[in-house]
């Protein structure tokens, strides 16, 4: 018998026979009726069951494994053909790797699992398979994510509430000490945030940095979710490890649209972080004049000193915002001004209660 090997057909030749969607069962079995070898890896990795799984070829896949492939044979980048299923919401395929060996929890590079795949990809049918079929629902992969921390990130609503039903633990955390409603408040996934609330999220836990939702939702201006947040019982005057509230995060980020809502729902405009600024100290280091006439049109302190002894006044002269300056400038002439007619009218009516 001639033997052939996959690495005496070229290789774009190769591919090109294994991609085929049409390819026939009948065509499999002649090239490893000759000899071909079913585990040999492409430039990426990739042998002929993985390509099979890309097309969702079961007949191909079936005849593949029948004669000895590898069915956890990983490409470069760690995938089996299970996740390769997984991505591609392959439900029958998936269902053929399991029953035959296939290892459910199998990990990419990365840490993922076929059901991190099914979750980042929005294949229910497979995730709920998957699920039926043991995988690990709170499984992490290398940065500490769950596959409901993905679907959270990506807004999945249906597949959060598929895996929150199933067991999926709705304030695990991560790496860096997110839990999923920290995730979905980064990605402005409000409808995943509502459902997540509804099954009992901490909706004031913190991460790593001490910062809950509600900051994570002002340091991006998300106004819906941060009104969505402090509509369910977010601190609004929650300090992370700086010391600084959701309006010092706003002020930092000039998140003008999400320090309205704060302010609006009784965020404490002088609250001071852990060096002694308020969120008005922070607008001027940032330059940010917008939020700093805002603040103080809402009764921020223009005079309020740091730990430093510093005002905004020094702040935004010391970083040369001279917009800034001018507007603390002339607010301070007004108080000042105010102040006098006020002290005036004293002296002229000294019974009178102010």
């Amino acid at each position: 018998m001639v033997q052939i090997s996959m690495k005496k057909i070229k290789k774009e030749k190769q591919r090109f026979i294994l991609q085929q969607k049409n390819n026939s069962k009948a065509t499999a079995e002649v090239l490893i009726s000759h000899g071909a070898n079913i585990n040999e890896k492409d430039e990426f990795g990739e042998t002929s069951l993985h390509i099979a799984a890309y097309n969702d070829s079961k007949e191909i896949v079936e005849v593949l494994i029948s004669h000895g492939a590898n069915i956890n044979e990983k490409d470069e980048e760690g995938k089996t053909a299970l996740h390769i299923a997984a991505i591609y919401n392959s439900k029958e395929t998936a269902e053929f790797l399991i029953s035959h060996g296939a290892n459910i929890n199998e990990k990419t590079n990365n840490g993922k699992t076929a059901l991190h795949i099914a979750a980042d990809n929005n294949r229910k049918e497979t995730a709920e398979f998957l699920i039926s079929h043991g995988a690990n629902i709170n499984e992490k992969d290398i940065y500490g994510k769950t596959a409901l921390h993905i679907a959270a990130k990506n807004n999945r609503k249906e597949i959060v509430e598929f895996l929150i039903s199933h067991g999926a633990n709705i304030n695990e955390k991560d790496e860096d000490g997110k839990t999923e409603l920290h995730i979905a408040a980064e990605n402005n996934s409000k409808a995943t945030a509502e459902v997540l609330i509804s099954h009992g999220a901490n909706i004031n836990e913190k991460d790593e940095y001490g910062q809950t939702a509600l900051h994570i939702a002002a340091y991006n201006d998300s106004k819906e979710i941060a009104e969505f947040l402090i509509s369910h019982g977010a601190n609004i005057n929650e300090k992370d490890e700086d010391g600084k509230t959701e309006l010092h995060i706003a002020a930092e980020n000039n998140s003008k649209a999400t320090a309205e809502v704060l302010i609006s729902h009784g965020a404490n405009i002088n609250e001071k972080d852990e060096y002694g600024q308020t969120a008005l100290h922070i607008a001027a280091y940032n330059d940010s004049k917008e939020i700093a006439e805002f603040l103080i049109s809402h009764g921020a302190n223009i005079n309020e000193k740091d730990e430093y002894g510093q005002t905004a006044l020094h702040i935004a002269t010391e970083n040369n915002s001279k917009e800034i300056a001018e507007v603390l400038i002339e607010c301070g002439r007004i108080y000042e001004k105010v102040t006098l007619e006020k002290v005036t009218l004293n002296l002229k009516l000294p019974n009178t209660i102010f």
